[in-house]
């Protein structure tokens, strides 16, 4: 399966890491090596299906971005010690940053 890397645009002056993703038949994987428990089944890759290239990375863009803006900002000392689906998914947003605002 062929790889590709997307490239997030950034938000507020964050930066991010390119983030792989496998392309085959019109459908996009992110591959992953943790298992996710954000929607209460385990799955180790993300699947997005759109009618064009550019329609699936504005969805990938645009899903980033959400997630971004709900997790990515938080301090670890804002995370309950119990909630569990948001310190995944802000470990998750926080291994692909690279650059932080000054």
């Amino acid at each position: 399966m062929p790889r590709f890397l997307f490239q997030p645009d950034p938000i507020d002056d964050y930066g991010f890491n390119p983030i792989p993703i496998d392309i085959h038949m019109g459908i996009i994987k992110i591959p992953t090596e943790e298992i996710l428990d954000d929607f209460g089944i385990n799955t180790t890759e993300s699947v997005i299906v759109g009618t064009d290239r550019y329609e699936v990375l504005n969805r990938l863009q645009t899903a980033f971005a959400r997630e971004f803006e709900r997790y990515g900002k938080l301090k670890k000392s804002d995370i309950r010690p119990m909630d569990y689906k948001t310190k995944q998914a802000w470990t998750r947003i926080r291994r692909h940053i690279k650059k932080e605002p000054n």
